[in-house]
């Protein structure tokens, strides 16, 4: 028995059944040579299914009796109904147009065109300072309808927007800000807890954000100037974070990490090393209070608290900026993140928030529900709310997009395969059979130089690569990549490694979980939740590859959004 059919035995004892060698059972993958020419794929595009289904979630949640006006929140018990709020406007209008932008780039889907036209132009009517949170969400969602289309027109908005901003904000010395503290306040000793208001980030960490890439493509002084004096008063000023990255208080709704992405891109921009590292100590802080599949609490700080899908979002975007500046190995956290808890926080079975009796709108209703993201969720449950807002399922597709975008990249030319997640590319096409199989194909289209990471629980010698059923020689890397050269177009490649199984105990918001790990995907958590229960992915240890026809998702290969 050589090594890559050792390989193939371990995988499939760990699923229960055994396989032989080179033996290809239908459902469970076709030999690679074939797999690229193939229109089958392994039902593995977890990113792109998940974002489909958030797309189909916003059309349902527009109101067509007033001009596809959003509906912000879905309530789902004692007698469920959608209402409007001022957050239709601004922020839902902002995210969800943002979402039609990003998640067409990743899937290629070009449903409810009339639907985004309508949501487009509202967004265009919104007051900015209905509320000012909302300022920040509308500069991003123009800046990425700027890098969409780089025109005058989608310019001017941006510039616009950035006046009226200016126009609010306060300066002194080198600083500006919408609001501050007296001298001495921070939020490692004065955080409050169901209020975000108190936070001096609240209504410009979306602004930084957008600025800081806005600033990364276009020479904007009015913009630049702006941005420095507000990441001035984050770090200097505001009492947010200490010097070693420590906070409390609310990461998302309270603008926290939100701006720690911004000022993360800032100071790498400007070559500033003390701030980049900074920022890196937020997001190991935060993972101090979060779990290690991804749930991230709203409110850092207290037990029992909860976690908003926009939260994990803006943990993917500090944690991916970490790693493509600082440490590549953060990559395993954000596809842990990723095949976790971004995927259980969208609602897949909306009756189980429902009431079995019947009620009024119950087909729209659960059309809106089915695909939203969760706002309030516990570890092993989405039912820590009975209502859902809609800020979540547009930051949820942010979120999609983000790790998709990230799968694959190149630096120096080298290609490099971050993430075991299905996806295409101009230089390779990735095809993930996790978490049913430790092996993952890649066909190069242009990548004479490559490097693939490698899962922390996989050793050098239990790793075989090959192509035509030959074993290829490898570089293993001290950054656990390995590296291959002389690749040309129409090579196929296939790794094969051992799927760990294991146990572990983890506390996390102060609560207790045993937590059943197949590789790095949760495949049962205990206790289980109460009513819309997490985790329960019995599915997936499965030793049969679902293989999926009518491959659709070959077309994006990326761009022209850039995060």
């Amino acid at each position: 028995m050589n090594r890559r059919q050792a390989i193939i035995k371990a995988n499939t004892l760990l699923a229960g059944v055994i396989i032989g060698s080179n033996q290809f059972v239908k459902g469970i993958g076709l030999p690679l040579l074939q797999l690229g020419k193939a229109e089958q794929r392994p039902d593995t595009y977890f990113l792109q299914n998940a974002v489909i289904r958030g797309l189909n979630a916003i059309a349902a949640r527009l109101d067509p009796e007033q001009d596809f006006r959003p509906f912000f929140e879905i309530h789902c018990s004692p007698k469920p109904y959608l209402e409007h709020s001022i957050w239709d406007l601004g922020d839902m209008c902002a995210r969800f147009t943002d979402a039609f932008i990003l998640g067409r780039e990743m899937t290629g889907f070009d449903g409810f065109k009339q639907e985004e036209h309508a949501l487009s132009n509202l967004l265009r009517s919104c007051d900015p300072y209905a509320n000012p949170f909302m300022a920040g969400r509308m500069l991003i969602t123009y800046v990425d309808q700027y890098l969409d289309k780089p025109n005058d027109e989608n310019k001017k908005y941006i510039d616009d927007l950035v006046g009226l901003i200016s126009s609010k904000m306060t300066y002194e010395k080198d600083y500006a800000y919408y609001f501050r503290h007296p001298d001495g306040w921070k939020t490692v000793n004065d955080a409050v807890f169901g209020d975000f208001n108190p936070y001096p980030t609240f209504p410009i960490g979306g602004v930084i954000l957008g600025l800081s890439r806005y600033t990364e493509v276009v020479d904007a002084p009015q913009s630049e100037d702006l941005l420095n004096k507000l990441c001035r008063f984050v770090l200097n000023v505001s009492g947010t974070f200490e010097a070693d990255g420590r906070f409390l208080g609310h990461t998302h709704s309270g603008g926290i990490l939100t701006a720690a992405a911004g000022i993360m891109r800032w100071a790498i921009r400007h070559h500033d090393h003390i701030t980049v590292t900074q920022m890196k100590n937020v997001f190991d802080w935060t993972m101090k209070y979060s779990s290690s599949w991804g749930w991230v609490p709203d409110g850092l700080g207290p037990d029992n608290a909860s976690c908003e899908s926009c939260s994990i979002t803006d943990a993917i975007h500090l944690g991916i900026l970490i790693a493509n500046h600082l440490d590549i190995s953060y990559y395993g956290i954000i596809e842990r993140f990723a095949r976790n808890q971004l995927l259980e926080n969208q609602f897949r079975n909306p009756e189980w928030m429902l009431p079995k009796t019947p009620f009024a709108d119950k087909t729209k209703i659960t059309k809106a529900l089915n695909g939203s993201w969760a706002s309030w969720s516990l570890p092993n449950s989405l039912d820590n709310s009975v209502s859902v807002e809609g800020c979540c399922l547009g930051n949820g597709i942010r979120g999609c997009f983000l790790v998709w975008e990230h799968i694959v990249s190149k630096q120096n030319d080298i290609v490099m395969v971050n993430m075991a997640l299905s996806r295409n590319s101009p230089w390779v096409e990735v095809i993930g059979y996790q978490p049913y199989e430790g092996r993952v194909d890649i066909i190069i289209h242009d990548a004479p130089q490559l490097q693939i990471r490698i899962p922390e629980w996989v050793g050098e010698h239990e790793l075989v690569v090959s192509t035509g059923g030959k074993e290829v020689n490898f570089t293993f890397l001290p950054n656990r990549y390995i590296e291959l050269k002389g690749l040309k177009k129409g090579d196929c490649l296939r790794l094969d490694y051992p799927l760990q199984r294991k146990q572990a105990v983890e506390k996390v918001s102060g609560e207790t979980y045993q937590i059943c790990w197949r590789g790095d995907t949760v495949v049962s958590m205990a206790p289980v939740g109460k009513k819309y229960r997490l985790f329960e992915r019995s599915w997936m240890e499965n030793p049969h590859t679902p293989m999926r026809g009518n491959y659709c998702f070959e077309k994006q290969l990326g761009g022209p959004v850039h995060w």
